[in-house]
């Protein structure tokens, strides 16, 4: 059951391409692999940072599977607010901050799982 969680996170991050889907019974362990998995997407040629043009490229894909339109100043805006070490990149553990954050704000009581009423 724990798998089959793990990879309804993982298809719906895959198909969003945004912020990790928080989902009642959704671990924060779970949620901090799907973002790894994330990151293995976003990093298209392995050397352990997604570059500018990596993150164009995803965040693109991910717009044309919700029908959308992905332009510059999108990929800029989000580039900016990943890249906290200012290098021009983001790493696994920008991603994994961000995607992380946004896991513990759903948790409300912060026992480490998206309860059925912390859920959207």
């Amino acid at each position: 059951m724990k798998n089959v969680k793990i990879a309804v996170t993982v298809a719906a991050l895959l198909v969003s391409g945004q912020a990790l889907a928080q989902k009642a019974g959704q671990t924060r362990a779970e949620a901090q692999a799907a973002s790894a998995k994330k990151f293995k997407s976003l990093d298209t040629n392995g050397d352990g940072k997604g570059s500018p043009a990596e993150l164009l490229a995803f965040m693109t894909k991910s717009a044309e599977k919700r029908g959308e339109a992905m332009d510059q100043a999108k990929v800029d805006r989000r580039l900016k607010r990943l890249d906290t070490d200012g290098d021009g990149y983001v790493s696994a553990a920008e991603l994994a901050a961000e995607d992380l954050a946004k896991f513990d704000k759903a948790d409300a009581n912060h026992n480490g799982v998206i309860d059925a009423d912390e859920a959207p």
